[in-house]
């Protein structure tokens, strides 16, 4: 780490630029579509990615220890459900740093930019497409219910309510800014 580093932490912190999307992720995760877990259905498919399920996993794009699982198919798209959901056919071992990275991009635009060989990279490829197409998930129907009217809703009243609470935080920062002494400050 750098010294420089700190310079974000002098920055104000916005609630609604920082969260939106988490809100918007934890909106579509609870309504997206998804497997029941079935061992020997997840071992053949880690097998079938080059992967040894009794061993720690790895990265499909890096080979760096696997961390978390990439949503294949974004769950939001435009700030809403696209979808997609928590399938086997739509989930792959990633770490941190890859999952992050790869953000919108397809599985294989994201693992063109790898700095591996092209003997390396046509492996990869070759076993992701390989688990996709053996684990495809048919993406479900897009429906809009009055019950994804109301349920948008909710999340739109939450983006206000963190909007309100940043210009509320702005005030209470500008309090703190304008007393010399703290202690004075009511808690």
């Amino acid at each position: 780490m750098k010294y420089q580093s700190i310079r974000k932490h002098f920055a104000p912190y916005s609630i609604y630029r920082r969260r939106k999307t988490t809100i918007n992720a934890a909106f579509a995760s609870a309504i997206a579509p998804s497997d029941t877990f079935d061992e020997n259905r997840v071992r053949g498919a880690l097998i079938l990615l080059g992967q040894n399920p009794d061993q720690p996993l790895r990265c499909v794009y890096c080979d760096e220890p696997a961390a978390t699982w990439d949503h294949v198919q974004s769950r939001v798209k435009n700030g809403v459900f696209s979808g997609a959901g928590h399938r086997l056919g739509n989930l792959l071992p990633s770490c941190r740093t890859c999952n992050e990275r790869k953000g919108q991009k397809t599985w294989q635009e994201y693992l063109n930019t790898m700095r591996v060989s092209e003997e390396e990279r046509n492996k990869r490829t070759a076993a992701i497409a390989a688990y996709l197409k053996t684990y495809e998930f048919a993406e479900p129907p897009q429906i809009r219910t009055e019950h994804h009217d109301a349920y948008d809703g909710l999340r739109e009243k939450i983006h206000e309510l963190m909007k309100q609470a940043d210009e509320l935080a702005k005030t209470i920062r500008a309090d703190y800014q304008t007393t010399n002494n703290t202690s004075d400050v009511i808690r």
